[in-house]
């Protein structure tokens, strides 16, 4: 077994030595509001200025301390520079101590510590160091369930408690028992119902738990799309200079192919210096220009992310798009330099950069049409995609991984045009082509076919593909399908 983290046997002993009772000081103020607002505005300077003010007046406010830890939090996971994050993991490990050796006891000091703790452990995971990092989530968790119980009414802690019921309500059953034995549980429904109270309820938290809500929403109920869609344009609507939720409201209009409003709401980002800079965003943009075509505006957005990107994460998936942009566009030594560049540059973590690498290793050159037939579907420009599609020709004696995207692609094409006849006659076709080969087409198919099922209110068919999707093995979306597939069982 791991041995504990030695700061949380420092933090325990801190606890133990001020285990009376005391009366709570700690409050959300008018000035911890502004720090609070500015943070998720990603305007980090703006807050810390805020938050020295309001820690000047009451140094030992838990809530203070915990909207003072979003700025390095934020700054870590937006920027994800290895070359600060000794720094900025220290100050949140600082910050944790402090509101833990707190001697009042209140919902507020309670609170904070499970957020900072939840805070820190999600730094270190980004930056890969995954066992302090499941030691550190693993105590917030349970920081949270106690909190539940011991303070039923306040509605902040509801917020990543619900998130967490969520994700690990996900989880496929065979890891469940580790899990169940290290206290952690959880359900999609009861984490839902968490995340709605926090959501739809007044409280501090609202507007960050409303954008959590609209995500995960989407992700557990596909059929709610455009609910979680118009909750998050209702947010960027009244908060425009908000650039964190701006760029939710990209991915989720990314994710369902609405790649006009998502270009319409990067293009209208603040982008003065008072904000954080935001590469990721570069590269969400440089999808979406591949989506329409615009291959030189593409080209230049993910340029512009290599420059500016610290990271090791998306490294191999933006030369994978730089190489498609050029091969499009018929730049071909271009395209070979980028090609080269998949290989040399960046680490397979991530789904997006084992992909790239995968199709380096493959060493098959892309079909034009299949590939220009792919990109306009993941747009949502259906009858260019369908256009596009009638271009390819395939034949018996056509590779295996040709025939089996050929129809795969179709059907995602009849399945964005709401013609769910034709798509599940295609994704069928596509599942008995892929026989067990490794295409990452066929798990594909059955998870589409599991939500077809499901708005069609066939459920024992749906659990059938998901279960279906679930159950193949060694393709490069492995662990994304099945979470998928896992949520989509625990929400029927």
């Amino acid at each position: 077994m791991a041995q504990p983290h030695p700061f949380f046997l420092m933090l325990l002993l801190l606890i133990l030595s001020n285990s009376n009772s005391s009366a709570a000081t700690s409050s959300y103020s008018s000035t911890i509001s502004k720090a609070h607002q500015e943070y998720l505005k990603l305007k980090i300077a703006s807050g810390n200025y805020y938050a020295k003010e309001a820690l000047n007046s009451t140094p030992s406010n838990a809530a203070a301390l915990l909207v003072n830890n979003y700025g390095d939090f934020l700054t870590l996971c937006v920027q994800q520079d290895a070359s600060v994050y000794e720094a900025l993991i220290t100050q949140q490990e600082n910050r944790l101590a402090k509101i833990g050796a707190l001697a009042e006891r209140s919902a507020w000091r309670d609170y904070a510590l499970a957020e900072v703790r939840m805070q820190v452990g999600l730094s270190k995971l980004l930056f890969g160091n995954k066992l302090s990092a499941a030691w550190d989530i693993r105590q917030a968790y349970l920081q949270y369930d106690a909190n539940a119980k011991k303070y039923p009414e306040f509605i902040p802690n509801k917020k990543t408690l619900g998130v967490l019921q969520v994700l690990i309500g996900s989880v496929p059953d065979k890891y469940k028992w580790f899990l169940n034995i290290i206290g952690m549980k959880g359900s999609v429904r009861v984490g839902m119902a968490n995340l709605r109270a926090a959501a739809f309820n007044s409280n501090p938290f609202q507007e960050e738990a409303k954008v959590i809500y609209a995500l995960t929403l989407q992700l557990t109920d596909q059929g709610k799309d455009d609910q979680a869609v118009a909750i998050l344009e209702k947010i960027v609507d009244q908060e425009p200079d908000n650039l964190l939720y701006r760029f939710a409201a990209i991915h989720l209009l990314k994710k369902t192919k609405h790649t006009d409003q998502a270009l319409e709401y990067y293009t209208e980002r603040p982008q003065n210096s008072q904000y954080l800079t935001f590469p990721y965003l570069r590269h969400m943009a440089a999808d979406l220009y591949l989506y329409k075509g615009l291959y030189e505006k593409s080209a230049r957005e993910n340029q512009a992310f290599l420059k500016q990107h610290k990271g090791d994460h998306y490294i191999k998936a933006a030369n994978y798009k730089l190489y498609l942009a050029y091969y499009l566009s018929n730049h071909q030594p271009q395209a070979l330099w980028y090609y080269k560049q998949i290989s040399e540059a960046g680490i397979q973590v991530i789904e997006e950069d084992k992909y790239a690498a995968r199709f380096v290793e493959k060493q098959e050159k892309p079909e034009k049409h299949l590939l220009i037939s792919r990109l306009r579907s993941d747009g949502g420009y259906y009858q260019q995609a369908l256009k596009a599609l009638d271009e390819v020709d395939t034949t018996s004696n056509s590779p295996l991984a040709i025939r089996a995207e050929y129809m795969y692609r179709k059907a995602r094409i009849y399945h964005g045009m709401e013609d769910k006849l034709s798509a599940i006659k295609f994704y069928k076709s596509a599942i008995d082509l892929c026989g067990y080969s490794d295409l990452y087409f066929a798990p594909h198919a059955a998870l589409q076919l599991g939500y077809i099922y499901e708005e069609l209110n066939k459920k024992e068919l749906a659990k059938v593909y998901f279960k279906k999707a679930m159950a193949y093995q060694d393709h490069e979306y492995k662990s994304s399908i099945d979470a998928k597939a896992k949520l989509a069982l625990s929400a029927l």
